[in-house]
């Protein structure tokens, strides 16, 4: 699931779906905010954010006005219903980053191989790793088989203290030096998987 036609803004463009995603995150609150201070939460320039903005009014997911820029009826539906949730992670045995970000996949463990590719994703988008985890046979499993519920039981209490995961669910860990870089990767590593 692609959010925008990233062909359509040319051949150079600076930024991605994860991009667009944490715009309508951080328009979730419901309260108005402006192009820089959307532009600053997300981690693009202003001019990419005019290009995410102009996508999300076209698709009728925010208005824009003189005041700001707020999510619309339709943009809170689609934000909710999207198959990503994220959440921080202070308990983990699984990182190599100062920070980590947990991203959960509502049913795509089947697309997952080896979790190779989903790190990186999180490496091309500037984080310092990712580690995939499985919801398989009820149990979290790091591919092909590390079994994160028995060896890394606090870790997996607070993932299950996060999300309500159910079989086939996928957790991608992203790490980095700082909350946006951890953030990054795991959006761009889940977003692989849509």
């Amino acid at each position: 699931m692609k959010l925008v036609d990233l062909s359509r803004y040319g051949p150079v463009h600076r930024f991605a779906d994860y991009h667009v995603y944490k715009t309508l995150a951080a328009l979730a609150d419901g309260r108005r905010k402006g192009r820089k201070q959307l532009a600053e939460a997300v981690g693009v320039g202003e001019g990419s954010m005019r290009t995410i903005l102009e996508n999300l009014r076209e698709r009728d997911l925010i208005e824009v006005k003189q005041t700001g820029v707020v999510i619309s009826r339709r943009g809170t539906e689609f934000y909710n219903g999207f198959p990503i949730q994220s959440g921080v992670v202070t308990k983990s045995d699984a990182s190599i980053g100062q920070v980590t970000v947990a991203v959960k996949i509502k049913g795509r463990g089947d697309r997952i191989k080896i979790g190779v590719e989903q790190r990186d994703a999180a490496v091309k988008a500037g984080a310092e790793g990712a580690t995939t985890i499985v919801v398989k046979g009820g149990q979290m499993l790091i591919p092909p088989d590390y079994n994160v519920d028995q060896n890394m039981p606090d870790f997996a209490n607070e993932l299950h203290g996060i999300f309500e995961l159910r079989e086939g669910d996928v957790v991608i860990i992203g790490t980095g030096l700082d909350y946006r870089q951890a953030e990054d990767g795991a959006l761009a590593a889940a977003f692989e998987l849509l």
